[in-house]
């Protein structure tokens, strides 16, 4: 049952509709950071702070983030109609032109819902209080497009052929935007007739505000119970519970000083550091996951967190949507609301005599509520008993973070992997969906692993048919934190793209070049290390950094081979020719990686440049069984003993392998039968007892 329940958590996260509307979420980060800040610098709690704001001298700082409050919060649902629609159009992985049109038409069918420019518009439901339908409308708008867009007519596909420009994708969203807004527009007609309501703005509203009056009571506690639940509820699910019921907390619980319950006892007691009470994820956060991403989050989120604001926490973690979070989110909430209550009930806490708005930090605001330390002191002891609620929750949260962050990277590999095997060039970074966020967000890891040199190397050693080992392969490894270790190929695949391939390969060869120094130090044998170049690699002053290099260390050019992989060789330039001969001519020896992968493998053998072959897997690992891949071995050791090129066969994981290998005339080896890579140490330990 555990494990039932795990992989459809697992299987929600990683979903279409869970990736979309996270992203979508998350964009909305600045602008509620923005204007929530705004507003708690308009509203500090500071007396003098206040007294000079009010004055004619200084009306103008007041106003001044007054409209950045209500420029920011009064326009949110349409910035998360704008942001959903992208979000769907780049999980589709949509060219630039038709994710502008996909926000064209959840634009027009979220305005069509809002009837704006007539009698009926509301200019509230701009802001907060209309994210609820702004994310309805826009996800079913932007599915309807999607599948409108399958139908061949109503893309007007035949007008459009031959022509170029961004008016393609316009005349083709002509039809499916008079649909769907048409359909928009009929929904609209449709609710006034059923329910008197115009729109779907006012429809959600008049049932959340139905369910929120059916359960409620007349019974004060009971009523800021149910208003606690509701609000937490609706914020697990992105939605402004706190604006929604705006409505609600204006009638029956605004501020009066006789009553224990009310808008600012809640936001005092219970949404502390925002809603689900997030104050205590920070601290939680801050105490047991200090060295995880999600510490360092907490970290980033402590200042905002202080003044309520958490949508770093809640969209960032995340805790929307987040199944495995749920419970404390919305309990933990209910809990303090419980002990606030009866706190002040029993006349421990004395009744609130002042109003205090939400922004005002924890600590403070219990002071200035009640007037008393005790006040204070009730806020500290809901926080304590919070983060024990959360904390067991917050530890599953991160295993499940590992297992859902291994998954996204394990389906990275495998497209990479099935691009390798169709020669074909990847294109990850610039995709919009899940595989590009992904890579992109590798890419930032690995730029920070560089600078923090936390990718290392390890060495497979290279062995003859009479047991002499004449070196090593220098491979490249990468431990990440949260996603275990990465395919070698995609960490060169990241740094490529990413433009700090210098950066990356400077790294390894200052790793490769006093490793060899070290093994110098402690074996007194001959010996080389080899590394691996692409054919990028060669487009940048490598020669001249590998020569300081070897000069700061004091390592003969003999020592360090260099392989270039087959595919990359393709790209013979004038430069690529020149800087292999400027190599090939310090000492250093060139060999081919991968032979035998690609069609013009036996092009390479003609040219002065290369001096080992390395045989590619697809030959060696089915050598004993397919009598083709033996003849080829067979020839192209031949051919490499009449043009005094060596051969170096790699995998070589059976005796019945080498045994094979050596009849058909190749008599170097690399592979699990002899050794797996292991760390430099080991390398040195291995050689001295195969060459006593």
């Amino acid at each position: 049952m555990r494990d039932y329940l795990k992989r459809g958590i697992l299987k929600f996260e990683c979903s279409f509709f869970s990736r979309v509307m996270k992203r979508a979420l998350g964009m909305m980060i600045p602008l509620i950071l923005v204007g929530g800040l705004s507003c708690a610098l308009r509203n500090l709690p500071i007396p003098v702070y206040q007294d000079l704001l009010s004055t004619e001298q200084f009306e103008w700082l007041y106003e001044f983030f007054d409209t950045i409050y209500t420029g920011t919060f009064g326009f949110f649902s349409i910035a998360l109609v704008i942001g959903l629609s992208l979000s769907y159009a780049m999980e589709l992985n949509e060219t630039v032109d038709y994710m502008v049109m996909y926000v064209v038409v959840a634009l027009a069918a979220y305005g069509v819902q809002l009837n704006v420019g007539n009698r009926y518009f509301q200019a509230e439901s701009l802001g907060t209080v209309g994210s609820f339908s702004a994310l309805i409308v826009a996800y079913l708008s932007c599915m309807a497009y999607t599948g409108m867009r399958k139908v061949r007519w109503l893309t007007l596909e035949n007008f459009t052929a031959g022509m170029g420009g961004i008016c393609v994708p316009a005349i083709q969203t002509f039809l499916p935007l008079l649909v769907i807004t048409g359909a928009s527009a009929a929904i609209n007609q449709l609710f006034y007739f059923l329910f008197q309501v115009h729109g779907c703005y006012e429809l959600l509203n008049q049932i959340l505000l139905g369910i929120y009056h059916s359960v409620s009571t007349s019974n004060e506690f009971l009523s800021g119970l149910f208003y606690t639940i509701f609000v937490n509820f609706l914020w697990f699910f992105g939605l402004h519970g706190s604006h929604i019921l705006e409505p609600i907390a204006q009638n029956s619980m605004a501020f009066t000083g006789d009553s224990i319950f009310s808008k600012s006892f809640y936001d005092v007691f219970v949404s502390m550091g925002g809603c689900g009470t997030t104050i205590c994820v920070l601290i939680a956060l801050l105490l047991f996951f200090r060295k995880e991403r999600s510490g360092k989050l907490a970290g980033l989120a402590s200042f905002t967190v202080i003044f309520n604001l958490n949508e770093m926490l809640t969209f960032g973690l995340p805790i929307i949507l987040n199944p495995i979070l749920f419970l404390p989110f919305v309990l933990t909430p209910v809990v303090c609301y419980c002990i606030s209550y009866a706190a002040v009930a029993i006349g421990w806490v004395p009744v609130m005599t002042h109003e205090v708005v939400w922004t005002v930090p924890i600590g403070v605001g219990g002071y200035l509520a009640t007037g008393s330390v005790r006040g204070t002191i009730l806020q500290l002891v809901c926080i304590v008993i919070g983060v024990a609620m959360y904390y067991p929750f917050l530890r599953l949260n991160q295993r499940a973070e590992i297992r859902r962050a291994k998954e996204q990277v394990k389906i990275l590999i495998s497209e990479l992997q099935g691009k390798e095997e169709k020669i074909e060039q990847p294109m990850f970074l610039t995709r919009g969906d899940h595989i590009g966020s992904t890579s992109r967000l590798l890419l930032l890891d690995l730029k920070h692993a560089i600078r923090k040199g936390e990718l290392y190397m390890l060495y497979q050693p290279q062995v003859r048919a009479d047991g002499t080992c004449i070196g090593a392969e220098a491979l490249l490894r990468w431990e990440h934190p949260l996603y275990g270790m990465i395919y070698p190929p995609l960490i060169i695949y990241l740094a490529e793209e990413g433009k700090i391939l210098p950066e990356l390969e400077q790294f390894i060869m200052d790793d490769v070049v006093r490793g060899i120094a070290k093994v110098k130090e402690n074996y007194e044998g001959s010996f080389k290390v080899s590394v691996n170049f692409t054919a990028h690699s060669l487009l940048w002053d490598i020669e001249e950094y590998v020569k300081d290099t070897l000069e700061k260390y004091q390592v003969e050019p003999q020592k360090l081979w260099i392989e270039i992989t087959e595919q990359d060789i393709l790209l013979q330039t004038d430069m690529v020719i020149s800087k292999l001969n400027k190599l090939k001519s310090a000492g250093h020896k060139l060999l081919i990686d991968d032979f035998g992968m690609g069609h013009t493998s036996l092009l390479y053998l003609q040219s002065d440049y290369f001096d080992i072959v390395k045989l590619d897997g697809s030959l060696t690992r089915p050598l004993l069984a397919s009598k083709t891949n033996q003849k080829i071995v067979a020839s192209i050791v031949e051919l490499g003993n009449e043009l005094n090129i060596d051969v170096i066969a790699e995998y070589v994981e059976t005796k019945e392998q080498q045994k094979m290998l050596e009849k058909l005339g190749c008599t170097c080896y690399q592979g699990y039968l002899y050794s797996k890579p292991v760390v430099l140490d080991e390398f040195i330990d291995y050689m001295k007892k195969q060459n006593q």
